[in-house]
């Protein structure tokens, strides 16, 4: 039986061209794959960042929470905020596993505490009569 001598270099291009295309296939798949940052203002910035306007923030201060959005909160416990996000709580709905994972949760609940919090709102000047 005769071999061809372009049979070893067609296998070698061959599997580089496989591996290329599995590499590519595997990059593609890690690009899609969202941290705890973009989960954050994906389903929660919109009620829970600083400021007015923000619903879950304005209720927080409202009921007396010295830090009333949730960026930067350093006394948040992970079962607690697990236990918000899957059964809802006052205004806010519950998220299914399918909506947010378990890992999900996890990941925006690190976003959460490694952020600083954010600047206190300076009180307003008074205006003082000379």
């Amino acid at each position: 039986m005769r071999r061809h001598a372009c049979g070893g270099k067609m296998n070698k291009f061959l599997a580089l061209s496989l591996f290329a295309a599995l590499a590519a296939c595997s990059s593609a798949q890690g690009e899609s794959v969202v941290d705890g940052a973009e989960n954050y203002e994906r389903y929660c910035a919109g009620c829970h960042n600083p400021g007015p306007g923000h619903g879950g923030t304005m209720l927080l201060a409202e009921k007396g929470a010295p830090v009333p959005s949730l960026i930067g909160r350093k006394d948040l416990d992970y079962d607690y905020l697990h236990s918000v996000v899957r059964q809802g709580l006052i205004e806010m709905p519950p998220f299914r596993p399918t909506e947010l994972s378990d890992a999900e949760i996890k990941q925006i609940y690190d976003h959460i505490v490694a952020q600083k919090l954010p600047p206190a709102k300076a009180e307003p000047a008074k205006n003082k009569a000379l």
